[in-house]
């Protein structure tokens, strides 16, 4: 095979070649099509995409290519493809110690952030952060162990802010590093079929890690920022006056500048009706203004996001009430009866966006 074959999409013999011990000629045509593959993906990508990920090009020593924020991409954040006999893995990567020292840094102060945008990417991605060990005269790392390496289904907002500010305190340390890996696989035979058009599959993946990556850089999208939610114009319903709906409960912690947790008891109505009561004393957090009726919200539960939730302001108290979308509704009738408790977990997120998480309490 040739090494000067025109690229028309990662073919099956790309894939194949890296399962073929010292088959120099193979590999050689195999790294050449991956060349060509990322600095064609690279072209393709978006202007933001490329404003963030200026560079592109081939690892010999890893047998991938990558395209990164900066030229040597093992000092920054990357993003590595590698082709394997079954699979082609596109890898979001942080392996430098003071780039993590950074991106942990934001995740430490914003673990809801963090988790989110980690955790929105979808089921086909996995996770890993590593621990590796420094060699102190050498400066060779060595695997120590995984704080997380799983699917990011199995990452649970406390599991995630539980390993994330480990992994902080570890990389602070000369004697640890603590890698960072988010990776997702295309089959290779899905991969192989799919041509040219391959480049604008991997370009909009791309787009969508867009938000994780100027988190974990610190770097701000060029692009506008959204506006803040604007209040709907539904009339608010008339809420009920008794004392566990006008009182905060002792449950309640209230912290005005980034949010509040809240445990709320379940009666019939609310299971069948699909609404969650919190209190007079929380609606202020949720109002834009003082003619607000209704805040869209971002509910997260059971690992999935529900956009299509809101809280509503409920005469003639004021107080706040989650109302459900259909599919958060059912969650709740399928996994809650009457007197259960659901803990409410409630953050103000970037562009004022406002993020509840629920889950059974205890």
């Amino acid at each position: 095979m040739s090494s000067k074959t025109a690229f028309t999409g990662l073919s099956m013999p790309v894939f194949t070649a890296f399962g073929w011990a010292g088959e120099e000629t193979a590999i050689n045509y195999a790294l050449d099509q991956l060349e060509q593959f990322v600095h064609l993906l690279h072209n393709n990508l978006s202007r933001q995409a490329k404003g963030d990920l200026p560079f592109a090009g081939l690892s010999r020593a890893n047998q991938s290519v990558y395209i990164s924020a900066s030229e040597a991409p093992e000092e920054d954040l990357h993003i590595a493809f590698f082709a394997r006999p079954l699979s082609l893995e596109m890898q979001l990567a942080m392996t430098d110690s003071k780039a993590l020292a950074k991106a942990l840094k934001n995740a430490e102060a914003q673990p809801v952030m963090a988790h989110r945008l980690i955790t929105e990417l979808g089921a086909e991605w996995s996770f890993r952060l590593q621990q590796m060990q420094v060699d102190e005269e050498s400066g060779e790392e060595t695997h120590y162990q995984d704080l997380f390496k799983d699917s990011i289904t199995a990452l649970s907002p406390e599991l995630s802010a539980e390993a994330l500010g480990k992994a902080a305190y570890l990389n602070s340390e000369d004697k640890w590093v603590t890698p960072f890996f988010l990776s997702r696989r295309v089959p290779a035979e899905q991969a192989a079929a799919m041509g040219l058009a391959i480049t604008d599959v991997l370009r909009d993946q791309i787009d969508e890690l867009l938000p994780l990556i100027h988190f974990l850089t610190g770097r701000r999208a060029t692009s506008k920022r959204k506006s803040k939610p604007k209040a709907r114009t539904v009339k608010p319903m008339m809420g009920g006056k008794d004392s566990e709906e006008m009182n905060v409960s002792l449950e309640t912690v209230l912290k005005p500048e980034d949010g509040f947790t809240h445990v709320a008891k379940l009666k019939p109505l609310h299971l069948r009706r699909g609404f969650i009561n919190l209190t007079s004393a929380h609606w202020p957090f949720f109002a834009i203004n003082s003619r607000t009726e209704t805040r869209p919200v971002t509910i997260y539960y059971d690992g999935v996001y529900d956009k299509d939730s809101a809280v509503w302001r409920m005469l003639p108290n004021d107080m706040a009430r989650i109302v459900l979308s259909p599919p958060v509704h059912r969650w709740l009738e399928d996994n809650f009866t009457e007197n259960d408790e659901v803990h409410v977990t409630v953050t103000r997120l970037d562009d004022n966006e406002i993020q509840i998480s629920l889950r059974p309490e205890g």
